[in-house]
């Protein structure tokens, strides 16, 4: 079975500051592109590959509904109900929330940003990992996907 492929766009300005651990961190805005019609479901995992956080989750969220876009701004907590209703597991710093990348100045953090596109809802507990939604993922109703990596300079 094909997958369909969604291409991710942060925008002209990118990852902004406030979205930084010291500058708000306020979940980005992630436009989507080629998201099919009647896909249900999100979830999105973002990793820090540099810096002091070299390979850290800073964000597992999934069962966001589809509409073309994840919204800025999700509340922090295992349940948030905004922007939109969703379930946020437990990054690698032992939080529900968004992680946002902390550079020194004149350093660059590079962010993976994955997301998934589903037919139907995860059920995981809010205690999951990034490696047990990974796992999950895995079930055959994961029907589309894209990825992006992007700088932030401190």
């Amino acid at each position: 079975m094909s997958m369909d492929s969604i291409t991710i766009n942060l925008g002209v300005n990118g990852i902004t500051p406030s979205s930084t651990l010291n500058g708000g961190n306020i979940s980005p805005r992630i436009q989507l592109e080629g998201v099919p019609a009647d896909l249900q479901y999100l979830a999105v995992i973002v990793q820090n590959k540099s810096g002091e956080e070299k390979n850290k989750c800073i964000w597992v969220i999934w069962n966001i509904p589809s509409v073309g876009h994840v919204p800025p701004g999700y509340e922090e907590g295992p349940a948030p109900k905004f922007p939109f209703p969703a379930v946020q597991g437990v990054n690698d710093f032992g939080e529900h929330r968004w992680h946002g990348p902390s550079p020194g100045l004149g350093v660059r953090d590079k962010l993976l940003i994955q997301v998934f596109g589903r037919n139907d809802r995860l059920v995981l507990s809010p205690e999951s990992t990034m490696d047990d939604v990974i796992k999950a993922l895995r079930d055959g109703n994961t029907v589309a996907y894209g990825s992006l990596e992007c700088f932030y300079h401190g």
